[in-house]
């Protein structure tokens, strides 16, 4: 048998078991507002120094208060105040100061109090509560406290002044940790920021150019403020972390352990993390460049993407018509026409053009088209290229005989016809196919790379929904492109095409069909 080790384990070093914490079930559970209501009362209570409550008490409290509870039936609050007991958050006792005879004793008679694990839970429960909505901000003058609290800390370390180094250490956590999470809160709600896109609204375009000027003065302060806060955490390095700590805990003012762990050894482990998380913000770590650098650069990016939204917006206020929409909805009401003359009125109401430059060309075989019949059914007429790209008519007299371009026009029509081919072609190799990676592409031809390229521009041209994914209709109407990026931001692919490669991250890419379009294109192109 191998003997056991003679050194035990120090409990702070053991493996913790994170299991489920009964004195959050409360905001889970089926009569949460019930439960939430009753814990409020207790809160506020104690905020006013009364740390006992009575069932009667309790309800009288929850009367006056605005909250919403539902207890038909005085079993039902006691019912709930014991399981708020049993998960822990609140602490009963019998009720002896109401006992004045023997029968009392036998009598359900409790009395409540708040225990710390439920306050802590209720207060953080109501944090979070407080967060949900919350934009954050990117803070400058956190910028300049943790510089001067770095500048405070060299000071003290040179002196060996422990007391020092514990308010310069406790000014650098409070001023690093408010610049961190308000910085996280407000990157994290960046993307809705820019990315939306509401023209109607005078209020939204008036917040985006603020905030495109809040961002520009942040990075402006930003690149001023990195290089100094990179030189003061290089000077407190030189100090040595670990000997200006061994004496810091000297004036940490810890209090005295109960189970036996090393309080000074575990503050000491804890401000040393603590340094190497500052370090690597703002000079860098084994494990890659500052990480104030990537709050540079999501600045920059959100930047870039508020300037190019602004000129959107700003083209389709000047811009009274979008062409390409009304041509989609014009096009739609064609297809509706039941007959000949509705499709004729339409026309004249949308256009207001009642001839043509061309209807005055003669016909190669006059008897081709009867008189009677209309253009919608008849069929075309060849009209000279000039005309149609130059729009040059003459005046006066009889026109001149048009060139032939019969031999021109096959070599173009043969042309455009495998173009159409080999488009069609590409299309299937996306559409119609649901959920396609673009790693499993591998390889791609050019009218297929073509393809993909006017695809991912359609998709990546429209903001994001709110699960990070865009979704766009090709201009012609045919196809609906829905674009997913990876679940990780390193997920890359490089795809084989006769360019070279493209390296670009590996999207889930849903090319569909739309049946309308498709059948009105197949009926009109044969």
């Amino acid at each position: 048998m191998t003997p056991p080790d003679p050194t035990p384990t120090p409990a702070d070093l053991r493996p913790r078991l994170l299991d489920q914490v009964a004195a959050f079930r409360y905001v889970a559970a089926e009569n949460a507002p019930n439960y939430r209501a009753i814990l409020e009362v207790f809160v506020e209570a104690k905020a006013h120094y009364v740390i006992e409550l009575r069932p009667p008490e309790l309800l009288e409290r929850l009367a006056r208060s605005n909250l919403h509870f539902a207890f038909p039936e005085v079993a039902d609050l006691d019912r709930h105040l014991d399981q708020l007991a049993e998960w822990g958050n609140l602490q009963r006792a019998h009720d002896t100061g109401t006992v004045s005879r023997v029968e009392d004793f036998y009598r359900r008679r409790y009395i409540y109090r708040l225990t710390a694990i439920g306050e802590a839970a209720h207060r953080a429960v109501r944090e979070v509560e407080a967060t949900v909505g919350r934009s954050g901000s990117l803070q400058v003058s956190m910028l300049h406290e943790v510089r001067q609290s770095l500048e405070a800390l060299a000071e003290a370390a040179r002196g060996a002044n422990a007391p020092g180094l514990v308010r310069a250490l406790h000014r650098l956590r409070g001023a690093f940790e408010s610049l961190t999470q308000e910085a996280n809160l407000f990157l994290g709600d960046l993307d809705r920021h820019a990315g939306t896109e509401r023209v109607e609204e005078e209020r939204f375009l008036a917040h985006k150019q603020a905030l495109l000027v809040y961002l520009g003065r942040f990075l402006e302060d930003l690149r001023r403020l990195r290089s100094e806060l990179a030189e003061r955490v290089a000077e407190v390095d030189q100090l040595g972390p670990a000997r200006f700590l061994a004496l810091a805990v000297t004036a940490a003012e810890l209090p005295p352990s109960v189970d036996g762990a090393d309080l000074p050894a575990r503050w000491q482990a804890e401000e040393r993390e603590r340094w190497a998380g500052i370090h690597a913000w703002f000079a860098g770590d084994a494990a890659g460049p500052p990480r104030v650098e990537r709050l540079h650069s999501v600045a920059v990016e959100a930047v870039v993407r508020l300037t190019r939204a602004l000129s959107r917006l700003n083209e389709r206020r000047i811009r009274a018509v979008d062409r390409a929409a009304d041509f989609r909805t014009l096009a739609s009401w064609f297809s509706e026409c039941a007959s000949a003359e509705d499709a004729h009125a339409l026309w004249a109401s949308a256009f207001g053009l009642y001839s043509a430059r061309h209807f005055h060309l003669v016909e190669d075989d006059p008897e081709r088209t009867r008189p009677s019949e209309s253009w919608w059914d008849a069929a075309p007429v060849d009209v000279p290229i000039r005309l149609r790209t130059r729009g040059a008519v003459i005046r006066s007299g009889r026109p001149p005989p048009a060139d032939d371009f019969s031999d021109g026009r096959t070599w173009t029509a043969a042309l455009r016809r495998r173009e159409r081919a080999q488009i069609e072609a590409a299309k299937t190799r996306f559409a119609g196919r649901g959920p396609i990676r673009l790693s499993d592409l591998a390889e791609l031809d050019a009218a297929e790379f073509e393809q993909l390229l006017a695809l991912l521009d359609e998709a990546l041209a429209t903001p994001r929904s709110a699960d990070g994914s865009r979704q766009a209709r090709t201009v012609d109407g045919a196809l609906e492109v829905v674009l997913i990026p990876p679940a990780g931001s390193r997920d890359w692919v490089s795809l084989r095409t006769p360019s070279g490669l493209l390296r670009c991250l590996d999207y889930q890419l849903c090319v569909t069909g739309l049946s309308g379009r498709a059948e009105a294109t197949s009926g009109g192109g044969g």
